[in-house]
């Protein structure tokens, strides 16, 4: 993982954040969680794009809740999605960013999507 005081970078990989995100969409993340920058170590707000590691792998999910030191992130693709809805919450030890970007490809530059409707 990247240095934990330094904006990082990650590429989507797979759908369980569409629309809002897509393979292949670039993201600019600020490091969170535990270990992360000092006013980003508590719990996120709800509708936050993160970054958790779960399984030993990076997930992009959006917060859906939290609850002492767990988060329930969900992705806005349920149909595409392997998150709280079925494995449960993640512990705040578990998240590694919070996204604040997305910088490419060209044409998708921007802020993140805010969900829209039930999901």
């Amino acid at each position: 993982m990247p240095h934990a005081r330094r904006i990082w970078r990650a590429v989507v990989v797979d759908r369980s954040m569409e629309p809002a995100l897509r393979a292949g969409d670039r993201l600019l993340v600020l490091p969170a969680g535990p270990d992360g920058l000092p006013w980003l170590r508590g719990a996120p707000r709800v509708g936050s794009v993160v970054i958790a590691e779960r399984g030993g792998r990076l997930e992009v999910k959006r917060v859906g809740g939290s609850r002492g030191d767990e988060l329930w992130l969900l992705g806005d693709n349920a149909a595409a999605s392997s998150d709280s809805r079925t494995l449960g919450p993640v512990r705040l030890t578990a998240l590694r960013g919070i996204v604040v970007w997305r910088s490419g490809p060209p044409g998708r530059r921007g802020r993140i999507p805010k969900l829209r409707g039930p999901n």
